[in-house]
């Protein structure tokens, strides 16, 4: 059990003792009207017509007043509550009008100058009550259809009340109704005190509306135990009306401050709300704090990197072009110091005009907008998120040199580009040690090829027969001689080829073509191959239609005898390759499958690279370059296809490649 201490002793009782003054007040009227009943003779009575007359037009004003300001707060919040707060007072000003009107004929129809009363009062407390069934839901969308109202109907229908009550006053049933409606505005009142309390209401406003509440039902109890102008009958009029100003009061307060009732809060929540927020801002300011500090820290380690990343160049500009970093790699690159660069310089300053312009006109023609100066380095990484070229830098003392530069957008946390990013790395000697191993491979290969043609041609004479029989012992030497010259032969023009693609000098004559025939072509090509391993080739489509590609037939036949060649290879004696098509979604879809060992894990990232092989030991077994999938890999990409495989150890491997159909 929790033990409570003495300030929420005392809390709790100052909470108690506040309420109990709101109770107390609230059932004054009851006390008076005990005394007056009780106490007073109640055949006395003051017949004031001007007075009662004057007291009618003050409370009409008073509501029509009230209604135009509750309206005008509905408008503007779409509280529904507030448009049925506006509807009550607006039917209590209609019907109360006509007990104003009768009042000079109370001596001859006392009736038709009494029931109004009640009835207005059960009208408007009966609104009230529908208003507080939607306390609390949201408020209406803010369309002049929703908010405008049907007050035409409305007038409409309390026009009809008055009617039917003029008619009811003129007859013998006129003394039970005033009873009814009264009692039934009493008891009206009190159900929506209960409501309210029940749905723990407890704002300022919504206490006021209690307390009305309450004004109204006593007032109600009141007019029972009166008669027409005794002085019971004047102070349940007084009762009303206190508790009709009380009304009004909360009306003009939503008006002045939120024009909501369920927007207006008490001091107590007031506080609440603001040491609530206090804490939401000490803690806002406590994690800023650690971002603060989380930055500087992230600023020394950014100043510690740039510092340190002596080999590369990173420059950073502002949107317009502006440098706005100059790390240390680019002083020593450029030979620019960063004061004479940050806040000052463009990059365009030692970029080759040239290759601006040329870059210009390519993204001018991509875009089909003009595209120069600064933008010709930031365009595409703008597209694509970065961009990755080469360009040539100059020096400070004037020479040129290569860079491959990479740009990137650096944007803020809502998506905007706040600025652009450029890292460049000297790629001069990269590219001369390029240019030298290509020049090596193209003069070892067109050296090796002419020879070893003679040797390949000689070594096809003699096996021949062409120079007269060949003994048992040398067949065997020549056979293997020409093996070897072969794979020789393969290894070079591999080499040439892949040369040739790297230099983009290898030319593809792409035409659409059917895929079947070619794949059929390649299949037969490599049937004796697969007849000495004792391997069996089988074909599988299900498709009825020729499927049509747009490849280089011959390229296309080199990638299929590289995969069945492959397949063959690694599949063991007397094994089966599979070559299938089929077609996904709207590609056409090559398959070769074979039995083998599969890929081995270690393998699987370097596959398609060059001179790549599973180990040592695949160059003794099975023979080859490790050019093979490479120069297959790039024969397809360049046909406008993708390629790749699917292995599991010790369950063979399936080599696919797919192509755009027609």
């Amino acid at each position: 059990m929790q033990i409570m201490t003495t300030p929420d002793l005392i809390r709790r009782l100052s909470s108690t003792y506040a309420i109990l003054i709101i109770g107390i007040s609230s059932l004054i009227p009851a006390f008076f009207t005990t005394y007056l009943y009780f106490f007073q003779d109640h055949h006395l009575h003051f017949i004031s017509h001007a007075g009662h007359e004057v007291a009618i037009a003050i409370a009409l004003l008073q509501s029509g007043f009230i209604a135009v300001i509750a309206w005008q707060c509905f408008q503007y919040s779409g509280e529904r509550f507030l448009r049925w707060l506006a509807l009550g007072f607006f039917a209590f000003t209609l019907i109360y009008a006509c007990h104003g009107i009768f009042t000079r004929i109370a001596s001859v129809n006392i009736w038709q100058f009494v029931l109004y009363g009640p009835v207005s009062r059960l009208v408007m407390v009966g609104c009230f009550f529908v208003g507080l069934l939607t306390y609390g839901k949201p408020a209406l969308d803010n369309d002049e259809n929703q908010r405008r109202g049907s007050w035409l109907s409305w007038t409409t229908v309390l026009i009809i009340i008055n009617v039917a009550v003029f008619g009811l006053a003129s007859t013998s049933w006129a003394p039970h109704a005033q009873k009814v409606f009264e009692l039934s505005a009493l008891l009206l009142s009190l159900l929506c005190v209960a409501i309210v309390r029940l749905r723990g209401l407890n704002s300022p406003l919504m206490t006021i509306y209690s307390v009305s509440l309450l004004f109204f039902a006593q007032s109600s109890a009141t007019f029972l135990l009166s008669s027409a102008w005794n002085h019971l009958w004047w102070f349940a009029h007084i009762i009303f009306a206190s508790g009709f100003i009380l009304l009004s009061y909360s009306v003009i307060k939503v008006f002045l401050t939120t024009r909501s009732f369920a927007l207006v809060f008490s001091q107590e929540e007031l506080f609440e709300q603001v040491r609530a927020e206090k804490s939401r801002t000490e803690k806002a300011l406590a994690e800023l704090q650690d971002a603060h500090t989380n930055l500087g820290n992230t600023h020394d380690l950014l100043r510690s990197v740039l510092a340190s990343a002596s080999e590369f160049s990173i420059v950073a500009t502002d949107i317009y072009g502006l440098i706005t970093i100059f790390n240390k790699g680019s002083e020593r690159m450029l030979g620019y110091r960063a004061a004479d660069m940050v806040g000052l310089q463009t990059p365009l300053m030692f970029h080759c005009d040239a290759e601006i312009e040329a870059r210009s006109k390519e993204l001018s023609a991509e875009f089909n907008a003009g595209v120069s100066g600064f933008r010709v380095f930031v365009g595409r990484s703008e597209v694509d998120g970065q961009e990755t070229r080469e360009w040539t830098y100059i020096h400070k003392d004037g020479h040129r040199f290569s860079v491959s530069l990479v740009v990137t957008t650096i944007r803020s946390t809502v998506g905007e580009i706040t600025g652009y990013l450029g890292i460049a790395e000297d790629i001069t000697e990269r590219k001369r040690l390029a240019n030298l191993k290509s020049e090596f491979l193209s003069t070892v290969s067109h050296e090796l090829r002419t020879p070893l043609t003679s040797i390949v041609g000689s070594l096809d004479l003699i096996a021949g027969g062409v120079f007269g029989p060949v003994s048992a012992p040398m067949s065997g030497m020549v056979d293997v001689a020409h093996k070897n010259s072969q794979r020789l032969r393969s290894l070079i023009n591999d080499l040439l080829d892949m040369e040739k693609m790297s230099a983009g000098k290898l030319n593809f004559e792409l035409e659409w073509q059917p895929l079947e025939t070619i794949v059929v072509t390649a299949i037969e090509g490599m049937r004796p191959y697969g007849s000495m391993r004792r391997i069996s080739l089988i074909f599988k489509t299900s498709l009825k239609n020729e499927l049509l590609v747009r490849v280089d037939a011959m390229r296309l036949q080199q990638v299929l005898s590289n995969l069945i060649s492959n397949a063959i290879k690694f599949s063991p004696e007397g094994g089966l390759v599979e070559i299938i098509i089929k077609t996904v979604d709207d590609k056409a879809r090559v398959e070769v499958s074979d039995h083998g060992s599969g890929i081995p894990w270690s393998f699987r990232k370097s596959i398609f690279t060059r001179f790549s092989q599973a180990d040592s030991s695949d160059t003794r077994q099975h023979g080859g370059s490790g050019l093979g999938l490479a120069i297959t890999r790039q024969l397809i990409e360049r046909m406008g296809g993708s390629i790749g495989f699917e292995s599991e150890p010790g369950q063979g491997a399936v080599f696919w490649f797919e192509l755009p159909l027609r």
